[in-house]
């Protein structure tokens, strides 16, 4: 190929690679043309979960579909709120959901859908559960005097540490017990403690904690 030839295919290639930049450059994607989402926050209390997102603008929407994840990679359907239409002026959505919690963390996706049907997801947020809850402490049913039955839930299994503390904060006993995922079970034997006020402190190996006070009746403290 002489230098003449050179010069030629070069300038077609500069030309072509021209051509195809300004193509580029002026296809805009329908999520930039068509929706400026801000971000999505969601807020637990107790069961229940307030979700909150805020749009700049949007057109050819059609609604808003939050979806929820244990794993990031299975979602199903949570709750659908419609979009407002067409607007350039922030607009902020909001809608609660009871949310019975399937882990200890949860993940809730924000997914645009517009008036032709195509799917866009808009932000992916966390939710952390409390791992250990509903702690109850209640006598054992003919022996209110020798026995409490220690009762709580927990989101994973593993084990966690049983420990009563006095009104000092003197450890006055201490286990360790395996938990399972869901309901758990244990029996203080009171006869252990001396008269007063204590704390009942439960602790995961995350060092996650929930605590009750016990009183103790009917005995006298050592001296």
């Amino acid at each position: 190929m002489n230098l003449f030839t050179k010069f030629i295919a070069a300038f077609v290639v500069l030309m072509l690679s021209h051509h195809s930049s300004a193509y580029v450059f002026e296809s805009d994607s329908t999520e930039d043309r068509d929706i400026s989402f801000v971000s999505m926050v969601a807020t637990l209390s107790s069961k229940i979960i307030h979700f909150r997102w805020d749009v700049e603008r949007e057109k050819k929407g059609a609604y808003f579909q939050i979806e929820k994840s244990i794993d990031k990679e299975t979602w199903k359907k949570v709750t659908r709120v419609k979009s407002i239409g067409n607007h350039n002026e922030r607009h902020t959505y909001e809608v609660s959901e009871i949310n019975f919690a399937e882990g200890a963390h949860e993940f809730f996706r924000i997914k645009r859908v517009d008036n032709l049907g195509k799917e866009t997801v808009l932000d992916v947020v966390n939710v952390n559960h409390p791992v250990l809850t509903n702690m109850l402490l209640v006598p054992v049913q003919g022996k209110v005097n020798k026995l409490m039955s220690l009762s709580y839930d927990s989101k994973i299994s593993g084990y966690v540490n049983v420990s009563v503390i006095d009104e000092e904060g003197v450890l006055a006993f201490e286990t360790q017990q395996e938990v399972v995922e869901g309901y758990n079970r244990l029996e203080l034997n009171i006869k252990l403690f001396d008269e007063g006020i204590y704390t009942v402190r439960i602790r995961d190996a995350f060092d996650n904690k929930i605590s009750k006070r016990l009183t103790v009746y009917g005995k006298r403290r050592k001296k």
